[in-house]
């Protein structure tokens, strides 16, 4: 059991340590001015109850987007691999409800 308390903790300190952990994707727009040249936009692009949702993300903080991106990504995995170690402590513990059930005969 201490392992596994120690795995939990292991991994919910990892997640605690993604600065920013944001979900979607950067998409890069390009626009053609009236003078010739390409602009190039970008938005942070992601689901939520059904629903696309965008963001415009300011040229001078692409970086730190694609940092947080990538921490969204990390902690999703992070948190498929609690769930399962989760999932596997609750399979290896002896079940706590002992359900007793009637003698008939």
């Amino acid at each position: 059991m201490k392992t596994e308390i120690r795995r939990r903790t292991e991994i919910l300190g990892k997640l605690e340590n993604i600065p920013f952990a944001v979900q979607g994707k950067i998409c890069e727009n390009r626009k053609k001015l009236a003078d010739g040249t390409i602009a190039v936009y970008h938005n942070l692009q992601w689901w939520q109850d059904g629903k696309n949702h965008a963001m415009h993300i300011p040229e001078e903080r692409l970086a730190e987007f694609e940092e947080a991106v990538n921490g969204g990504k990390r902690a999703k995995e992070l948190l498929m691999e609690l769930s399962r170690s989760d999932a596997e402590s609750i399979l290896a513990a002896e079940s706590t409800s002992k359900k007793s059930t009637p003698n008939l005969l």
